[in-house]
């Protein structure tokens, strides 16, 4: 009994040290994030309203209200940074094969505009074709993008990187991936384009916002995308919001497509909603 009172006692001394250690002063602000407190970002260019990783869905997401495209990018046989969320094109086109191995021509011979109707209310467009994401930098200049790394590989953050920086897009670009090791390359070989926390790092910070250490926590990134629960365990709660306010992170959540949810969310403070639906964000966000 005795052993165990004073290995208490030990633990909750340790604890009490590191709550009164100083703590981190935060990430600097980036344009990125500096125009606006609340952002609807269109999840896929909004995947239920036009079928998903699209320009003619992101051309539609801006239309009805989407601040952000967030998107997902592979890279082509021939060192083309495309939009698409598979490795494969197997069940989103009338095709099939990795997108790895083929050519940027022979790539959009498929077409994406029909299959994928997986949502009520999206709509069928015949003759859409994989895009490059050259491409949608060319048609929305102007907006803001975020963006997945896919593979588990360099060689598609340095295409990207490359990219950004030929269009001046670094304050209009963030970057992430599920993938720790492809976000620390990125950050080294692209230092002037902003990432997002990696799932390993979001990990890290939530746990210290519990246990009331976030102040501790040290981040490489300028925003925190992450889900509202995960395995039945909510993620988003005040202690975060409070712990990436101290550390000017901004906190983007996915995929809310329930309107009350998103007023719920909007109201406690979230920075962002990731949603296949804009529209109906935008609806609320007015």
């Amino acid at each position: 009994m005795y052993r165990i009172s004073f290995t208490v006692f030990c633990l909750v001394l340790v604890y009490l040290i590191l709550l009164m250690l100083p703590g981190y002063s935060g990430v600097q602000s980036i344009p990125f994030y500096q125009n606006k407190n609340f952002n609807n970002i269109a999840h896929g260019t909004a995947r239920e309203l036009l079928p998903g990783n699209t320009l003619e869905g992101a051309l539609n997401a801006v239309a009805v209200g989407a601040d952000i495209i967030e998107l997902d990018i592979h890279l082509t046989a021939d060192n083309v940074v495309v939009v698409r969320h598979d490795a494969s094109v197997d069940l989103t086109t009338n095709g099939s094969g990795l997108i790895a191995d083929m050519t940027l021509i022979e790539l959009q011979a498929f077409d994406v505009g029909f299959h994928e109707i997986d949502y009520p209310e999206k709509q069928a467009v015949d003759g859409i074709r994989v895009p490059t994401l050259e491409s949608l930098f060319e048609a929305l200049p102007d907006r803001r993008f975020l963006i997945e790394l896919k593979p588990n590989s360099t060689d598609t953050g340095v295409a990207l990187c490359q990219l950004v920086l030929a269009h001046g897009l670094q304050n209009q670009v963030v970057v992430g991936s599920f993938y720790s090791s492809v976000l620390r390359d990125f950050r080294r070989q692209c230092p002037d384009v902003p990432t997002s926390l990696g799932e390993e790092e979001v990990q890290v910070l939530v746990l210290l916002s519990w246990i009331g250490l976030g102040h501790l926590y040290s981040a490489s990134g300028y925003s925190v995308q992450l889900p509202f629960e995960y395995k039945g365990v909510e993620l988003i709660s005040k202690s975060l919001l409070r712990t990436a306010r101290e550390l000017n992170l901004a906190v983007d959540v996915w995929t809310i497509n329930d309107p009350q949810q998103m007023l719920e969310l909007k109201n406690l403070g979230v920075n962002g909603i990731i949603t296949d639906r804009p529209d109906v964000l935008h609806a609320i966000d007015i």
